[in-house]
This record gives structure tokens, sequence and C-alpha cells, in this order.
């Protein structure tokens, strides 16, 4: 054979030959309703998998995945199906799920169907043994979200030595100009986006190792609660001598520090770079909290005196039969409201739904009269998929989707004074912003083992986590993971130069 037609040969085979992508991409809709359907599980192998996000996108990314690998997607209320890659890609990368016959009717006939207080009774005497757990390693992939909404700001110079009236105009004029951009713009998000492998004990203690961390923040235009708090101050910096240290006085009562400006620089960029521990806290807080440890948040579980329920409907998935229950208040100690999906086999909670109940707050203290500020927490709900251990040894929170939400207001004088026995320089200001934090925090597990205490013991923390600083969102730099499918807003997010 001619090397011509040799290289013809290869040609033609590797053009008739698939190349077949090692990532793949869907979406999950109601075959009626053609709604996306968030939180549905994706599997494609024994401990691998991933959960479509708010708008039933969810995407796979595994050097395993082959035109014949199956998937096989499940949600509560609908019926599971079982398709390869091949199918799916066939059917233009759509899933259609059709409900599930509601069984509801059918338990009642044949009067097998237990009490409500019955059922949420042996949820709690099952509790320490459906989610109890030795020494585990998880990887989890977490996602971040946050932005302060600033409903008003205002910031007025009082008195500022050797400054003349017109100077004082032109500092108020830079408040207001300052003001109008914050209130009429929309807030500028951040998205945290992290891999990263936890060591937890029984007793919650831990240890994490960040394989990566990307972060997508606008430094130039952000208008957190911290940049306000900055640009207030660049503002008022122009009043002093940045090279003197100054002793500020603060609020209603006489409250006394000394200023270094360089110093309160320097004390900045080592809060921003000391990370390490809030990320550590944050992840291990929100496992704990919906491992039914936290009282407070989980008190539909455990304190069912206070909570009236209802069996809404029987349903199953995969072909695990299930109590869906409605909860809400019954007392006035009582704040959430929502839905706990129970397997009948053994009383585990499969899944949750929960949120404040109308009318209802979390933590608040209101001292604006006597020191200005005000605090409540007003947003606090969740979504939280809970999926058996491979040994069958009970559950642990596979994904969780938890929104918090807080009100803030303060309103507080401030002066400069300068530190020096002959000056009299000195600058007197009051400030007062209100606005709304909101923060969101996905996790999924990407994994979950038993781990030792030889490993645990043998583990150094690195003391920042080093984070990649993006401009927009890149999906490359998660192409050899199997992680959450990021929201279009998130997609569309740039950095401005």
């Amino acid at each position: 054979m001619k090397l011509q037609s040799v290289i013809l040969w290869a040609i033609l085979l590797l053009c008739s030959t698939p190349i077949f992508s090692q990532q793949i991409k869907g979406q999950i809709i109601d075959a009626k309703t053609n709604e996306p359907i968030a939180f549905a599980t994706i599997q494609f192998a024994d401990d691998n998998g991933v959960v479509s996000n708010m708008e039933g996108f969810f995407n796979l990314s595994s050097d395993d995945l082959t035109p014949e690998t199956l998937l096989t997607i499940s949600f509560m209320g609908y019926q599971t199906q079982t398709l390869t890659i091949t199918n799916l890609q066939n059917q233009n990368n759509l899933v259609k799920l059709n409900e599930a016959v509601n069984q509801l009717n059918t338990v009642y006939i044949t009067n097998k169907l237990p009490s409500v207080d019955s059922i949420m009774a042996r949820v709690n005497r099952n509790a320490s043994k459906n989610y109890h757990f030795s020494n585990i390693k998880q990887k989890l992939f977490t996602r971040e979200t946050g932005y302060f909404k600033a409903n008003n700001l205002e910031v007025d110079i009082e008195k500022s030595s050797g400054f003349n009236k017109k100077q004082l105009e032109a500092s108020n004029k830079q408040f207001r100009e300052l003001t109008n951009q914050i209130v009429n713009n929309p807030p500028t998000q951040t998205f945290t986006d992290i891999l990263l492998d936890l060591y937890l004990k029984p007793d919650f203690s831990s240890k994490i190792e960040v394989i990566k961390a990307t972060k997508l923040k606008d430094r130039k235009n952000s208008l957190s609660l911290e940049t306000i708090q900055s640009r207030v101050t660049n503002i008022v910096l122009q009043h002093l001598d940045t090279s003197k240290t100054y002793k500020v006085k603060s609020g209603w009562f006489k409250v006394e520090d000394s200023l270094s400006f360089k110093k309160s620089k320097a004390a900045k960029k080592d809060m921003e770079d000391n990370n390490f521990n809030a990320i550590k806290s944050a992840n291990v807080n929100t496992l704990k909290e919906h491992l039914f440890e936290n009282q407070s948040l989980m008190d539909f579980v455990k304190e069912t005196d206070i909570y009236d329920y209802e069996i809404a409907n029987v349903t199953t998935i995969d072909d695990q039969l299930v109590y869906v229950i409605n909860f809400e208040p019954r007392k006035r100690s009582a704040k959430f409201k929502g839905t706990i999906y129970v397997n009948e086999e053994d009383y585990a909670i499969l899944k949750l739904d929960y949120k404040f109940a109308e009318g209802k707050v979390g933590e608040k203290f209101n001292l604006k009269l006597l020191l200005g500020v005000k605090y409540v927490e007003n947003v606090n709900r969740g979504t939280v998929i809970y999926k058996k251990n491979g040994d069958n040894k009970g559950y642990y929170p596979y994904y969780i989707n938890h929104e918090s939400g807080q009100y803030v207001y303060a309103h507080r004088p401030f002066k400069f004074v300068e530190n020096s026995d002959d000056s009299k320089n000195k600058v007197a200001f009051d400030v007062t912003i209100e606005g709304n934090i909101v923060e969101k925090h996905e996790l999924m597990s990407l994994d979950y083992k038993t781990s030792d205490d030889a490993t645990f013991n043998g583990i150094t923390e690195a003391k920042k986590v080093d984070f990649i600083q993006l401009k927009q969102y890149d999906p490359s730099i998660w192409k050899d993971y199997t992680i959450m499918e990021p929201l279009e807003e998130l997609k569309k997010f740039k950095v401005e130069e």
C-alpha cells in the first residue's frame, strides 16, 4: 500500500470514528410543564454524581464517561429515569421527568398509614443511628455568593479643624454622590468556589486541605459593606494627616482607641489573607447544623411539640416509599415552615425544604435609641438532600443549599483627635447606614469515605487560602471535576476593567 493511501485511510478512519467528550451538560425539566427541576440527582457511578442547579442544568466531567455510561436521574415525586449518555445527546441533552403516581390513596386503602406524630417520633428515635458517623474524609465543592444592598447612607462632616466651609461642603457633596450611587445601583456580588478535602471527627473537630479556590469580585465597583466603609474613610482622610496617629472617639458613650492609618491598612490586609479558619468553620458549621446538632435551626425535627405536622402525600424515589410531611409553627417559639421527606423503611429524612414562616425572624436586637444599632435576621431558608453511605451505615448531607439574610442599621458619631499635646486638629462626623446583607452557600459532597486518627493527625493545615482571582467565570478551571453547574448570573458576571 502506498504511503499516500495509508495517510488517506487513516484520515478517513479518524473522521468516521466519533470522538467522545469527557464533559457532558444537560437540563432536567418537568415532562408536563417544561419547568426546570432544581436539585435533581444525576448519578453515573456508585459514588459519583451531581445535583442540578436552580435552572435545572447539570454538568458531568469524568474520565470514566463513555457513550454507554448509564445515568440515573431521580427527584422526589418523579419517576426515576435511566438512560445512556448517547440517549441524552440524541434528545438534545434534555431530560423530561414524569411525575410519580400519587400513592396516598393506595396507602390509605391498605390501612398502613401511620399517624404523623408516630412518624416524627420514629424519625427522632432513629436519628442517632441514621446520621451517626465515625472519622470521615469528605471531598466538598462549595460555592458562596454574597452582597450588601444599602437602602440608606448618610454621612455628614460637622467639624474639621483647618478646613473652611467651602472645603467641608465639597466633602459633603462627595458623600451625597456616593450615597446616590450606592442606593440607586444594584449591589455587586462576590462569587467564591472552593474544592477541598474535609477531615471530620465525631466531636466535629476538623482539618481541611484546599485543592483549588477561585474568587470573582469586581473590586473596583464593589459596593460591599467593607467597600462602602473604605470609600467613606477615604473622603474623611482628606481632612487628616495620614502620617500621624489619632485618637478615635466613637458612639454615644466614651469609647476611645488610638489609630495609625499605616497599621490600619496592614491589619486589613492581614485579615483578608487570614481566611483559612473562616472557610473551615463555615463548612463545618453548615454540615453540623444540618445533622440535627443545632437545635435552633433544626427545631422542626427535634421539638415536635411546637410545630403542626400534616402528611401531604406519599410518594416514591428509587423504589422507596416516602412520606411527604408539611410543617408549620404551632407555638410562638416556632419559626419555620416547610416539608420533610421521610423514608418509610428506616424513617430517615431524605430531603428537607425549610424557610422562615410568615412574620417570623431569627436573631435580633434593637438598640437603635441607645447605641444607634439594629440587627434582624430576616431570611433563613434551605434545601438539603441526604444520601446513604455506601456501607449502609447511615446517611450524610449530600447537597446543601442555604440562604441567609440580615437587616442592619447603624448610626454613630465619630471624632478623630490628633495625638499631640499642642494640637487641636480634629474631625467630627456622623455616619448612618442601613441595608440588607444576603449570603448564599451551596455545598456538595463529591466523595465520602471513612478515615482514621493517624491520617487526621498527620495533616498540617495551611495558614491561608490562595484564591485564583477571576475576571469572569472560567469553566475550564474545573474541567477535571464534576461540580455544580453555575447559574446564569455567575456565567454573565464580568469584572469591569
